[in-house]
This record gives C-alpha cells, sequence and structure tokens, in this order.
C-alpha cells in the first residue's frame, strides 16, 4: 500500500514563518533617546560553533535572523556615532521567534555587554501558537518512564494521557489526545522530519527512539500551530539532536529501577509464586566535538536498555479427577457429582467414551496451585511468573557542516538505528519449562539531511530530506495446526499471537521552506512531500483450529469446526 502526502504552503505575514526545527531573531536598533537607528551592522554568533550570520537595520531600525538553528547566541551590533553592543548568551529555541532590542550608547559611553540570562522564559508574541519549549538541561534532569521524550506533551496544559505502553506492544495502544483532537492527529518530528508511528498512530511516541541525551531542543504546539506545519489538527512536537561544538563534551550514565523493595500481590503469595521481577538498566554514552574548528562537528550516542523482567501468569488447568478421566457435575440439590469411565462410556452414543489421547494431553498439564479461578469443579488455576526480558540499543549520529566561514551556507547529517528484542506479555511461555509464544523485534532506522543557503542578506532557503524506515516483526513459535478444549487453556502456544506477522513502513520526506525579509514584512512559503509505503507479511491465517467445547451438544445444531476463522456447522 503506497500513500502520497503534499502539502504547498504560501503565506504573507508582519512575522517569520518558521521552517520546522528552526527559529528566528528579530526586534529593533534604537540610540539612547529612542530614535530608530538604520544600517547599523548586526552579527550573530553561535557560542557553540562560531558560525555566524550577518544583517543591517533597514531604514525603521528593525532587523531580523529568520530560519536559524537552535542554540546560544552572542548579538554585536556596530553602528556610526555610536559604541559598539554585543548581547550575551541569548537562548534562541526551537520554533519559538524571539525577540531582542539593541540599545547604543553614544561614543565615549563605556561599550554595551549584556548577558541574556539562558532560563529566560521567552513568549511567542509573533503568532497565536500556544505550547512550550524545553532545553536539553530540563530533558536530561526530569524524570521519563522508559526515557520517552515524546512523552513531555503528557504536562502540558489541555493533554489527557492514559498512559505509557508495554514494551513492545503491537495493539492499538493510542495513549492520549490534545484538547479533544483524536489521538492520530499528532505529528512528530525529528530534525524537521517526519518520524510519526505509521502502524499504531500513536500520540506520544516516535517511531525513531530518542534518547534524553541526544535531544537539544524539545518543542509542543498544542492549539493554533502555523501553516508551516500544516499536517494535522492535532498536537506539534518538534524535536532537535544535539550537535558537537569547538569543545569537547561526553557524558556517560547508567540508571538501575529494581523490586528489591516491592511487595508481592496476594494471589501470587497465596499460590506460593514470588513477586515478579522487573529489574530495569539503561545505560549509555554520548560525545560531541570538532572535527575541524568552526567548520566540521560530530555528536554521537549510544544507549542500551536491559530488563531481567518477569511477567505473571495464570492458566486454566484441569484438576487432578478430570486428568484420571473422571467428570465431576453440580446435582439439583447443589451437591457435586461423578461419572467415572464405565458412566461416561454409558453415555456415549458410540460408546467409546473418554479418548485415550485426550486423557494423554489432560495429564500433560501442570498439577494447580491455585483454587481460586476455573469452575471449581472440572478445572483450576495454575499461577506462575515467566521471564520476561527487553534488550534495546539505540544508535545515534549527527555532523554538521559548515561550507563557508561566513556562515551563509551549511549542511547535517543525522543517522538513527535500534535493534529491539522484546518478550512482552502477549508472548510469555504458555507454561513453565516451554519457550516464549513470541518475540516483538524492531530494527527501525532513518536519516535526515539539511541544507541552509543564506542567499541574500534578507533571503534564506531551508531544504530537509529524511528517510524514515519502520521495522517492525513478530515471531511465532505455532508451527502446525491445534486442537482446543474450550474448558482449559492450551497446552502448547497457539493463537494470533503465537504466529508471526512482519511490517516494513519506510516514509520518505521532502520539504523547502524559502523565507524573504522587507522591512516590516515577511513573505515565506514552501512546501512538504512525503511517500508512505506499506508492506506487509503475516502468516497469522496460517494454521488452522479444531474446537472441543462441553457447551456443544451432539445432534443440536451446535457442533462446530473451527478453521481460518470460519465456522461451519
Amino acid at each position: 500500500m503506497k500513500v502520497f502526502s503534499c502539502a504547498v504552503l504560501f503565506c504573507a505575514l508582519s512575522s517569520c514563518l518558521l521552517a520546522q526545527s528552526l527559529t528566528s531573531l528579530s526586534g529593533t536598533v534604537t540610540d539612547p533617546s529612542g530614535a530608530v537607528i538604520p544600517s547599523a551592522s548586526l552579527t550573530l554568533t553561535n557560542l557553540g560553533n562560531g558560525s555566524q550570520r550577518q544583517t543591517s537595520s533597514d531604514s525603521s531600525g528593525r532587523y531580523s535572523f529568520p530560519q536559524v538553528q537552535p542554540a546560544t547566541y552572542k548579538l554585536s551590533a556596530t553602528a556610526a556615532g555610536f559604541s559598539d553592543t554585543t548581547l550575551y548568551d541569548i537562548p534562541l529555541l526551537v520554533n519559538t521567534p524571539a525577540t531582542i532590542e539593541v540599545k547604543f550608547e553614544r561614543i565615549g559611553a563605556t561599550t554595551t555587554a549584556i548577558a541574556v540570562v539562558a532560563d529566560i522564559v521567552q513568549i511567542n508574541t509573533t503568532d497565536a501558537s500556544l505550547g512550550n519549549a524545553i532545553g536539553s538541561k530540563p530533558i536530561t534532569q526530569l524524570p521519563f518512564e522508559g526515557r520517552n521524550v515524546v512523552g513531555l506533551l503528557s504536562i502540558q496544559p489541555g493533554v489527557v494521557y492514559l498512559g505509557e505502553p508495554d514494551a513492545g506492544q503491537q495493539t492499538d495502544y493510542r495513549s492520549g489526545a490534545v484538547n479533544g483532537g483524536k489521538s492520530d492527529q499528532g505529528n512528530v518530528t525529528l530534525d524537521g522530519v517526519d518520524v510519526n508511528d505509521q502502524q499504531n498512530r500513536t500520540a506520544f511516541n516516535s517511531v525513531l527512539r530518542v534518547t534524553l541525551d541526544s535531544v537539544q531542543e524539545f518543542r509542543t504546539i498544542t492549539t493554533n500551530a502555523g501553516a508551516d506545519f500544516g499536517r494535522s489538527s492535532g498536537a506539534q512536537v518538534t524535536l532537535v539532536t544535539k550537535s558537537g561544538t569547538n569543545i569537547v563534551h561526553g557524558s556517560a550514565y547508567e540508571f538501575l529501577r529494581n523490586t528489591a523493595t516491592s511487595a508481592n500481590s496476594f494471589f501470587n503469595n497465596k499460590a506460593g509464586v514470588p513477586v515478579e521481577k522487573l529489574n530495569r538498566n539503561v545505560f549509555g554514552v554520548s560525545v560531541g566535538g570538532p572535527v575541524k574548528q568552526n567548520r566540521l562537528f560530530y555528536f554521537l550516542n549510544y544507549e542500551g536498555r536491559r530488563d531481567a523482567s518477569e511477567k505473571g501468569a495464570v492458566r486454566i488447568v484441569p484438576n487432578d479427577t478430570f486428568r484420571q478421566g473422571l467428570f465431576n457435575y453440580t446435582k439439583t440439590n447443589g451437591s457435586v457429582g461423578q461419572l467415572d469411565a464405565a458412566q461416561i462410556r454409558a453415555l456415549d452414543p458410540a460408546g467409546i467414551g473418554a479418548s485415550q489421547s485426550v486423557l494423554k494431553v489432560l495429564q500433560g498439564y501442570p498439577h494447580p496451585n491455585d483454587f481460586t479461578v476455573g469452575d471449581g469443579i472440572n478445572t483450576s488455576g495454575f499461577r506462575f511468573n515467566a521471564s520476561a526480558p527487553v534488550k534495546f540499543a539505540t544508535y545515534i549520529a549527527k555532523f554538521d557542516y559548515m561550507i563557508d566561514t561566513n556562515g551563509k551556507h551549511s549542511i547535517f547529517w543525522r543517522g538513527n538505528l535500534q535493534n529491539d528484542s522484546v518478550t512482552a506479555a502477549s508472548c510469555i511461555p504458555q507454561f513453565p519449562g516451554q519457550g516464549p509464544k513470541c518475540k516483538y523485534l524492531e530494527n527501525s532506522k532513518g536519516y535526515a539531511t539539511g541544507y541552509t543557503a543564506l542567499l541574500k542578506a534578507n533571503l534564506v532557503s531551508t531544504f530537509r530530506y529524511g528517510l524514515t524506515r519502520q521495522g517492525a516483526e513478530q515471531t511465532g513459535s505455532q508451527q502446525a495446526a491445534a486442537a482446543v478444549i474450550r474448558d482449559v487453556d492450551t497446552l502448547y502456544p497457539q493463537g494470533a499471537s503465537a504466529r508471526g506477522l512482519a511490517r516494513i513502513i519506510p516514509v520518505q520526506t521532502f520539504t523547502e521552506d524559502l523565507t524573504w525579509t522587507k522591512g516590516a514584512h515577511t513573505v515565506a512559503f514552501g512546501g512538504v512531500f512525503r511517500n508512505i509505503d506499506n508492506n506487509r507479511a503475516s502468516s497469522q491465517n496460517s494454521f488452522s483450529r479444531a474446537f472441543i467445547s462441553s457447551s456443544w451438544l451432539d445432534g443440536t445444531g451446535s457442533q462446530f469446526l473451527v478453521a481460518d476463522a470460519k465456522n461451519t456447522n
């Protein structure tokens, strides 16, 4: 199945229309009396990699730096007849236009150097969008379940959040909605490229795992997203991957969660089953720096996760009398009666009685240890803990290159790869001593590349291309047709969870944004093209099933042979 998505956008605005994952800086240049200063020269310098952008104020003293990479900057300004002015530590956050007023002093006054606090709250006054931008420091300090950065959306106003799905969950676990919109109307981009989960359409998830230590900026828009998004009515989540700087930075980390102080459940205690294990270990390393000062930079991150966990399970099994071919029943007076082998044979129209093949199957079940489940007459429960390991491996790399020293042309490349193996709750063994019914495997990967060109001082072009390949597979342990006794759980794995299923969904994204500034007006237009393929292979209908049910009586029209999910009388 192939899906095309194409949007062309055009807007004339009094402020800047932003390309996704970029931002802007604008303001007015004035003298000590508040009069505007035309033709002032302004230089915006990225404090991390040294790249620069230059512009001049117009006849009304206005200046603008559109489509700027989120980072911390220094703004320098010079004008004839005035002392030079420099503003340091200006935090420009993703998709959050900033306004800085530049005020000159007369020659002879002390040169102005203003420090802008990095944690300053930036109020968006250029459009009607509502949301928040969050930098890398709070992202690494806030607690996250499963270290899912996109989960930050859940703490925004107007968001209904229903919780994280289990690792490897492949069913419809769309877990939230924003301001009444459908959960599948959310849109997640990473470095300006689509990373939505096209299979499950979750509201709080990126198909490419984004580690906390790899995120430079995170921005959510919950209401009134601008035309530059133009994709859906739900929340817009924009993520930016860290870049290397002129100084080498790195980190190493490890987090451990276990059940050393966890209490056991009542039913586990009653059945003599210990507490389920949940030993989760997350570890990783990151490093970023220059390959060549002010020109070529790298950032690398590896993160692993290992869960030595267990999932509790209870199965319905035959009790000791049923295993011997003796059938108990409830009499009209409420007492329990029992049919022996001879009585069962006498009731059988064919005179065969209990099948030795069926008795052999029943005797293969473990003895019950939980008598709170089952019918209490012929069946009871068997409760146990099954191993449910989780293994994640995430690799992230990004390279940035300044083509020229004046910052007019720059390119980047970012790649993500993950290799996951999960034994989810639906995959645990049917009974102890068996292997898992299935495993969820994922090798989703993707890359993005971008080119930003300052064609003129007031004309900026930004191009993005990305490929996000969602790859997920459910292995299956069922190898043949199965017979199912309705009153007890099957002895061996069977059904949809024990059958193979694979999906490959590549998404290609092309975007182009062009911004032209003239005085107090900015004209911006662009386009987005997406190509989505959905390739699916399944063996979930490859095996037939036969059912045996005590409630289906011969001669009443209620006997069924069920095969390939179709019923025939």
